[in-house]
């Protein structure tokens, strides 16, 4: 759920509730005692899973085919507050480029921190049905034309909201690559799938009606974003409308919005036809241009009552958008048909064997979010328009945009890299070719901009990550040469991207208070430097490797033995302690409890600053302090927070200084409590498949240090399971693994014992990781 520091959405909440006011209160509420003693963890006692059933005496079996049938794209869709979801339902092919789906809402307003994706299950409204957003990210963007079949055609139903109708969830469908629903107020049918660059929609209208289609180019999917300019034309003889909307979303406004083009082509001809321009209806008019236009479409309803419209989309330009449509020309069915056996051929590199439909479920659908976003943004041609704003070709590699890096460099790249190699390459080639085009790694583009968001420098973590692990099939050595200068040179005042605030991090080795963000920034930016050192020793580099990974340490500067925390210092070395539950300030979207450990990439150092007692010690404080005192995931928690990124590797520390029992009792109650197969089925939002990879890796029993060659050995929920790589299939063996045999007595891979970490390069290949598992310590 991460809508703070640079994101749109959650500023509004601030602005409308004062938010931060209950952070505070919640902060300065929490119990237990003083935040700077008792490091022995004995302050709140309890199993987390005293009330999980044991399910040990059911069988595992392997799971069934197809592995579609498994996925639940409603997992996620709903929960309240900071517990919301804000995934979609809608269909899209792997990675593809558009991502149709329904927009809804209630009582005639759509909250954009409920409707980043554009879907909120709590709804009753469908307000139509559009062709792009992005997969749960905290922001809502793009949208633009809206597409949605009605009866008869009024000025009424121009206006915003006046289109939508009522639904029910007892009518909807929803699988991979398919998504269906029936609209209550007009009894027609809709139905969706989609190639890579087109979005394919079938309406079944009542026999005999009136029945329309209207196309909105000022549609928005949420409350806080606008359209400030469209076109859109008819052209009769051809029965295709095509036009563009200038989309100003959450993030895409940072760079002065986008324009998403549409062509699209119906399979019937148009009875009678219009446009519409703020709210008056022009029959027979061919074409409009304003900030609130579009047009409608009467066809013929007396013996086909089925009509299609297949529209392609691109962020280029219109000939674009008709070239992409053309080059996909297919059928509803064909095209569903291919949909589901991209789906099946993606999901059946992981086999898993399970002890319920229930576990089974909520696997399949995480790995099927793993593949949402980033998104394909070229064109079938490999025209793309880049960061620069300009339109160049990729040449060699798929271009892609959409990366909500400060998330998905944790968890969803090193999943990508380890099971689908090919398009870690082409993500790690599209992050290069943005700093060819831009002059620098971004941190958050989405479609054709860079909007900004969030802190750090999560691309070069992401391109280092990717080299050590061998995926080398892009320009490293222009990619590295990029990352080496964002971290050492200082971008100018006026210059839009690179690091902030570098001059302080080269002068001092860490980021200032009084800033927002100081503590922050400098575990991020010691977490880039740090990966950075990792990728120059593997290229030789070994004068940068010892500079990049000495900078790592930056976070030692800021940590205080006194209370065992990291805070704030000032330029002149002054720390500036903190209240340990206080959020925001020096910790982007968490406090001081949740960056304590965020340093994957050196748990040595931790244990060397703390001591190994008082650090376990902390960290289990960390975890008793949410699980043994009934909070929720509602509300933003100072302790663990699960769908807070900073805390993502904080269930991992103890695996990776050697306490396997608290490591599976911690990680297995993450997994149990936090995940679920329902549409309140995350602990908050998906962001662009972080928490799925999450979810992937602690329940197969092995997780990443990003920006390294090495996975810290975890608690596996699977008897067995199976990854099928390019290059071999690694084999997890827990036979005794269940919801409460959870800690790992042994760990061999390939028979011979391994303690906390496993290495990338000895599994990749092929290997057998087993573990002895047992339900006491």
């Amino acid at each position: 759920m991460k809508a703070g520091r640079g994101r749109a959405t959650l500023e509004a909440v601030l602005a409308r509730v004062s938010f931060f006011a209950v952070l505070v209160a919640v902060a300065c509420s929490s119990s237990g005692p003083p935040d700077v003693v008792g490091v022995d963890g004995d302050d709140v006692q309890c199993d987390p899973l005293d009330a999980i059933d044991d399910d040990s005496s059911q069988p595992a079996i392997d799971t069934p085919l197809p592995l579609t049938q498994w996925v639940d794209p409603f997992v996620g869709t709903g929960g309240v507050a900071f517990g919301v979801g804000t995934t979609y339902p809608g269909p899209q092919v792997p990675l593809g480029m558009v991502r149709p789906g329904p927009d809804t809402s209630s009582n005639g307003g759509a909250a954009d921190f409920m409707h980043c994706s554009g879907y909120s299950y709590a709804d009753d409204t469908i307000e139509a049905f559009s062709e792009m957003r992005v997969h749960s990210a905290g922001i809502a963007d793009y949208g633009g034309a809206g597409f949605m079949p009605v009866i008869g055609m009024t000025a009424a139903k121009s206006a915003p909201h006046g289109h939508g109708s009522h639904f029910s969830h007892s009518t909807e469908t929803a699988q991979p690559g398919y998504y269906a629903v029936t609209l209550d107020d007009t009894q027609t049918r809709v139905e969706l799938t989609a190639t890579t660059h087109v979005a394919l929609h079938r309406y079944t209208f009542p026999q005999a009606s009136d029945a329309t289609v209207v196309v909105d180019l000022g549609h928005v999917m949420a409350d806080g974003n606008s359209v400030t300019s469209g076109t859109v034309t008819i052209d009769v003889p051809a029965q295709t409308v095509s036009g563009v909307s200038h989309v100003m979303g959450s993030y895409s406004s940072r760079y002065g919005g986008l324009d998403i083009y549409f062509a699209a082509r119906f399979d019937a001809p148009f009875v009678s036809f219009g446009t519409f321009s703020s709210g008056t209806l022009t029959d027979a008019s061919t074409s409009a241009t304003g900030a609130d236009v579009g047009a409608y479409l009467h066809f013929d309803a007396t013996t086909k009552t089925t009509f299609e419209a297949h529209i392609g989309v691109s962020l280029v330009d219109g000939a674009h958008a008709l070239a992409n449509l053309v080059a996909e020309d297919t059928t509803f069915e064909a095209a569903r048909a291919a949909a589901d056996q991209a789906w099946e051929a993606r999901l059946g590199r992981a086999r898993i064997r399970a002890r319920s439909d229930h576990d089974r479920r909520i696997f399949y659908t995480a790995l099927y979010h793993t593949a949402l976003m980033p998104a394909l943004s070229m064109d079938t041609d490999g025209s793309y328009r880049g960061i620069d704003g300009n339109v160049h070709t990729a040449s060699g590699f798929r271009y892609f945009s959409d990366f909500s890096l400060w998330d998905t460099y944790r968890t969803l790249h090193p999943f990508i890299t380890l099971l689908y190699p090919e398009d870690a390459a082409d993500l790690a080639a599209s992050l290069v070719q943005m700093g060819k085009d831009g002059g620098f790694i971004p941190r958050w583009p989405i479609g054709p901009g860079e909007a900004g968001g969030m802190v750090g420098d999560g691309g070069t973590i992401v391109l280092a990550d990717t080299y050590v692990k061998g995926v080398t099939s892009w320009d490293t050595q222009g990619g590295y040469a990029i990352a080496k200068q964002q971290a050492t040179v200082p971008a100018a005042p006026s210059a839009k991207g690179g690091r902030e605030d570098l001059a302080d991090w080269l002068a001092l080795g860490y980021y200032p208070a009084p800033a927002d963000d100081s503590v922050a920034k400098t575990l991020e930016y010691g977490a880039a430097d740090d990966a950075l050192g990792t990728w120059a020793a593997a290229m030789g580099q070994q004068a940068d490797a010892d500079t990049f990974h000495a900078r790592g340490k930056g976070w030692q500067k800021l940590y205080d033995p006194a209370s065992h925390f990291i805070f704030p210092k000032t330029a002149d070395g002054t720390m500036t302690p903190a209240l340990p539950t206080a959020m925001g300030g020096p910790y982007t979207e968490g406090d001081a409890w949740q960056y304590n450990f965020m340093v994957p990439y050196d748990t040595d150092g931790l244990v060397a600053a703390m001591t190994r007692p008082v650090l376990l010690g902390r960290v289990e404080q960390l975890f008793t302090r949410f699980a043994c005192t009934g909070k929720s995931n509602d509300f933003p928690n100072p302790y663990y927070w699960p769908s807070n990124e900073p805390d993502l590797f904080s269930g991992w520390v103890f695996g990776a200084v050697g306490d396997p029992v608290r490591a599976g009792r911690w990680l297995r109650w993450t997994t149990l409590t936090h995940f679920d197969d329902t549409p309140a089925g995350l602990p908050g939002n998906d962001d662009s498949g972080t928490m799925s990879a999450f979810y992937l890796f602690a329940s197969l029993g092995f997780y990443p240090v990003p920006g390294a060659d090495r996975y810290v050995l975890g608690s596996p929920l699977f008897p067995y399971a199976t990854l099928a790589t390019p290059t071999g299939t690694i084999t997890v063996d827990a036979p005794a693994a269940s919801k409460k045999t959870r800690f790992a007595k042994s760990v061999t891979l390939g028979g011979a014992p391994i303690a906390a970490f496993v290495h990338h390069g000895d599994l990749v290949h092929g290997a057998t990781l087993h573990f002895e598992m047992t339900a006491t310590p």
